[in-house]
């Protein structure tokens, strides 16, 4: 906080703020972890595609 709340102060505001809300993921099992990585739809359908390409013979 002491190191980027100068020069970005309101993004280091709105992490502090949300600490909690971001820090949810690690509340989880690790064997989780890799199906929780993300809330985002877009993300989350990328990341089933590139898991499928890279299983590929």
């Amino acid at each position: 906080v002491e190191t980027y709340g100068v020069k970005w102060d309101k993004a280091v505001a709105k992490l502090v703020k949300d600490r909690d809300a971001l820090l949810t993921f690690y509340d989880y099992p690790g064997e989780h972890w890799k199906h929780v990585r993300t809330s985002n739809p877009i993300e989350s359908t990328f990341a089933t595609v590139r898991h499928r390409i890279l299983s590929l013979p």
